[in-house]
């Protein structure tokens, strides 16, 4: 019998099987879980998230931490809560289920696109995507019978606070902004850092980055005045120093379990260009064009200002695009002693 007609189901000793299409959006990982699970209840995704939570954590584990995972995101289709919408996505890493994640959701659009699930047509298809933060609105974009770009407009974005001083071990006294796109940022100018956020530091950001997170969760409180449930700094953005009118600029965010985006982070984008706008820097529609780590960029523009509970919001959209890596089914020996996986 050849290896490449084996199933599953002829493994003994293996359970679990399931099925992920792996992509990587401007180099940043996605693992999109298309198969191998039952039915998530739930009429939001708020309480689909919560079910996976409750339910199947031992998957995210295993999905995300190695020896299977890398630490970066996965996400789980499911069917959408609202008629209008394509799908739902619930996200997950190594450390947390983020409430929101742009480089993921371009991710599943490209995949679903690439594996048929979704129709698109030659010009922009409008594909809205369900997610704990609430609808979002993407459109994929065909040229020439090829698909070359996703569109998000992130779900609104607002400023908590400025400035914020902060107490950080090792460090000392550090000025942080927090900024909400779905769940909340702290970020932090290079300026103050004196460290370029460039791949070549990505140790010591790592390190500082998980520092700040730790120490804006025990010396800051933070809400969203809509979602109770957000109350977590979960993410840090390095960003260089921008100068008014400059159209581009450059980060490095770390998230999840010391984990650094490869990509220029979908959410950091939309919480950069919210932080500039509320500082006057940069006017709605105007183009930015923001760099990862790796020199991959993501477009953005501001489209729509509004007001979520008494502060004022903004509306990103940003573009990117992603690529198919693989197909996998992944299964769980019964005697492997590690079924929930580990980190270095």
């Amino acid at each position: 019998m050849k290896c490449s007609s084996l199933s599953p189901g002829q493994l003994a000793g293996l359970r679990d099987g399931i099925v992920t299409v792996d992509s990587h959006t401007a180099g940043e990982f996605t693992r999109l879980v298309v198969g191998g699970l039952d039915d998530i209840p739930g009429d939001s995704m708020a309480v689909k998230r919560a079910y996976f939570q409750q339910h199947h954590d031992h998957l995210r584990l295993m999905l995300t931490r190695e020896p299977r995972g890398c630490g970066g995101v996965a996400a789980v289709v499911t069917p959408p809560v609202h008629p209008a919408s394509k799908f739902g996505l619930i996200y997950m890493d190594a450390k947390r289920y983020p409430f929101l994640c742009g480089h993921a959701t371009i991710g599943a659009v490209v995949t679903l696109v690439r594996t048929g699930f979704l129709e698109v047509h030659e010009g922009e298809t409008r594909i809205p995507v369900d997610t704990p933060s609430g609808t979002m609105e993407t459109v994929a974009l065909v040229t020439q019978g090829k698909l070359t770009s996703v569109a998000m407009q992130m779900v609104p974005s607002f400023v908590l606070e400025t400035d914020r001083l902060l107490e950080v071990p090792g460090f000392g006294t550090l000025k942080i902004d927090l900024v909400c796109v779905g769940g909340f940022f702290a970020m932090v100018s290079s300026e103050q850092t004196g460290i370029d956020p460039v791949m070549a530091h990505r140790r010591v950001l790592t390190e500082l980055g998980m520092k700040i997170i730790e120490a804006a969760n025990e010396q800051v409180e933070v809400f969203h005045p809509q979602r109770p449930e957000v109350q977590t700094v979960d993410v840090v953005e390095f960003y260089a120093a921008h100068a008014d009118d400059a159209g581009q600029g450059t980060g490095l965010v770390v998230y999840g379990e010391a984990h650094v985006d490869r990509s220029p982070c979908g959410t950091g984008t939309a919480a950069k260009l919210t932080l500039l706008h509320h500082r006057q820097q940069i006017a709605l529609h105007q183009p930015y064009v923001n760099s990862g780590p790796l020199g991959t960029a993501f477009e953005a523009r501001l489209v729509r200002r509004l007001t979520i509970g008494g502060f004022e919001a903004v509306v990103a959209q940003v573009s990117g695009m992603a690529y198919v890596t693989g197909v996998h089914t992944f299964l769980l020996d019964d005697d492997d002693p590690f079924p929930q996986g580990f980190l270095l």
